[in-house]
């Protein structure tokens, strides 16, 4: 037996109304998580470059990036 039939075996034992709740919370975390295209990204990252250039953003280097990476941990 597979996982996802563990978890459909499981699914059809619940109560009507906690499956409609998990269907919910499956379904907005879906919505919630759009990736981003490559174009978007690249687009994103093209804009960030004019900002920097015209003194509107600060410039990062490598170690800012990793001591923001490490303070978020």
């Amino acid at each position: 037996m597979t996982t996802a039939q563990i978890i459909y075996e499981q699914y059809k034992v619940l109560p009507k109304r906690i499956r409609q709740e998990l269907k919910l919370l499956i379904n907005s975390e879906d919505e919630a998580e759009k990736p981003f295209s490559l174009m978007e990204d690249i687009e994103q990252g093209l804009n960030e470059v004019k900002l920097i250039r015209k003194g509107k953003l600060p410039r990062r280097t490598f170690a800012d990036l990793k001591r923001e990476m490490n303070d978020a941990k």
